[in-house]
């Protein structure tokens, strides 16, 4: 039969699966790397463009300013003649050199005096100021800068409004140029971001690749192998941390699993031997309706102890699951303690033993668990009581801001401090033989810690001096 790995089962992921942002960390990196970078570009050239788009307005006012103070002193020089032919020609010839430069002249009373193309459309953004330019539109639809002042130097064109404009505006085709140039930088990066951050990514995801790999490696039957710490990576480290940790916990379970198997196996092998020898012996040969009685009564007794393993090892699944227990209510601990002791009177008075209670404390908790917890604890009490007559058996119950103690000390054995961690669990009995003492199957202990458990509390116990205390903590 191959050998099954951890990692058998897992979905297969394909190249095409692994290149979905969904389902890659590599391509959701690579994405979210190259979008930052696509961010960083169009934030980047949004701010220049802004910043050249206001250093090519600030030169064409300047131009405007220029252009507008050359036809005052046009007009100036023209005198009283004001806008006539001599103007006209010389204006021409300065507009023949400044193939750039638009003019208006209207007269003070409106009417239009000079025009080198038709007039603008709309308002002027400033009037009567040439520390103002603004932006206006022109008859072709296109903007650029002009100024509009009112002369006010004597003469025939006092009174008179000037417009000038800059005919050709280099702004629009330069910014056209420099939007194009950013788009493609954008395009570009993007996919130079794509490609060194797949490749960044890839090998930075080296290391977990080689991590997987390893972890493949790992069966049920190796279980003792562990991942390597992870070299300088601090994240990793972490990770290969918290993997073995988990790994060594499965081992653990593994361990007490194959153990617990064992036990079973041996627990119920004996009375399932007793029942199959005996029912052989029965059908071997005709026997009286007496012995056929007493057989059927020793089988019977021998379904029952199999019957109540069944059903302790049922109960522990359902705690090992993490069932809490149900139908709690306030109950009086020394009561429920002192209940059990009276069930155990005859089995007392047989032993010779005496118990003692002390305490009490009020804990919510499932009557008939705690009961069972305490009976159990008591048996073991009873079953490891020594001496000549044997010391009495102490029930103490005690209790503190968080939570409530009970707690069951005899006089015996001495338990051995390597065995005191041991004693709540299957089958553990602390003798070196599997042989019971009694009809007892080595469940009760840990069926005290299940109880604990379902009501959020622990188990302790304790060893010295021939004195053992074994007892259990519930939450309040």
């Amino acid at each position: 039969m191959p050998r099954r790995t951890l990692l058998e089962g897992a979905p297969r992921v394909s190249m095409q699966r692994l290149l979905d942002p969904r389902c890659s960390i590599v391509a959701r990196l690579t994405l979210t790397l190259a979008l930052i970078a696509v961010a960083v570009f169009a934030a980047t050239g949004a701010l220049l463009y802004w910043t050249l788009e206001r250093e090519l307005m600030r030169v064409e006012f300047d131009e405007v300013q220029n252009r507008i103070e050359l036809v005052q002193r046009l007009l100036q020089e023209s005198g009283e003649a004001g806008v006539d032919d001599e103007f006209r020609r010389k204006l021409d010839d300065v507009m023949a050199g400044h193939g750039n430069l638009l003019v208006w002249i209207h007269a003070r009373d409106g009417r239009l005096l000079f025009a080198s193309a038709p007039e603008p459309v709309g308002s002027f953004g400033s009037t009567g100021s040439s520390e103002a330019p603004s932006m206006f539109t022109l008859a072709d639809g296109s903007t650029t800068a002009g100024c509009r002042v009112t002369v006010k130097e004597p003469g025939m064109a006092e009174g008179a409004k000037v417009t000038v404009a800059l005919g050709v505006s280099m702004r629009g085709h330069v910014l056209g140029m420099y939007r194009n140039t950013v788009a493609w930088i954008c395009a570009l990066g993007f996919l130079a971001t794509v490609v060194l951050a797949a490749v960044a990514t890839r090998r930075g995801f080296r290391p977990v690749r080689r991590l997987a790999e390893q972890a493949a490696r790992i069966t049920p039957e190796t279980l003792s192998l562990r991942l390597p710490p992870g070299g300088d990576d601090h994240e990793l480290q972490a990770l290969a941390a918290s993997f073995n940790d988990a790994l060594a916990r499965l081992q653990q379970s593994h361990a007490r699993l194959e153990a617990f198997n064992a036990d079973v196996a041996h627990e119920l092998r004996t009375p399932l031997a007793a029942l199959i020898s005996g029912i052989e012996v029965t059908l071997a040969m005709e026997r009286p309706k007496a012995e056929l009685a007493q057989l059927h009564a020793t089988n019977l007794e021998l379904l029952r102890r199999l019957g109540a393993i069944v059903g302790d090892m049922l109960f522990l699944a359902r705690a090992d699951v993490g069932e809490q227990a149900g139908d709690r209510e306030q109950v009086s601990l020394a009561a429920e303690a002192g209940k059990v002791i009276e069930y155990y009177d005859g089995l007392l008075a047989e032993a010779g033993v005496s118990v003692a209670l002390h305490g009490d404390a009020q804990v919510r908790c499932n009557r008939g668990l705690v009961r069972r917890a305490v009976s159990n604890l008591l048996s073991n009490a009873l079953k490891y009581s020594s001496g000549t007559p044997p010391a009495p058996i102490t029930v103490e119950i005690g209790q503190t801001e968080r939570e409530v103690t009970l707690s069951v000390r005899n006089h015996g054995p001495t338990v051995a401090r390597r065995d005191l961690p041991r004693l709540f669990d299957r089958f553990y009995r602390g003798e070196p033989s599997r042989s019971a003492r009694d009809a007892s199957h080595g469940l009760g202990l840990a069926i005290v810690r299940a109880i604990a458990s379902m009501h959020g509390g622990s188990v302790d116990a304790r060893s010295d001096d021939g004195i053992t205390v074994v007892g259990f903590r519930l939450a309040k």
